[in-house]
């Protein structure tokens, strides 16, 4: 399994959220494993 963040790089925006957002990326994976809609 693999996500490319395509917003990074010389061109790509930067933020301070991006931890936050990865996080949430990883937690929506998870819960879509588990059957979790809501």
């Amino acid at each position: 399994i693999m996500h490319c963040n395509m917003e990074t790089g010389h061109g790509g925006a930067s933020g301070r959220f991006a931890r936050f957002k990865e996080t949430a990326m990883e937690y929506a994976f998870l819960f879509m494993l588990e059957g979790i809609e809501e």
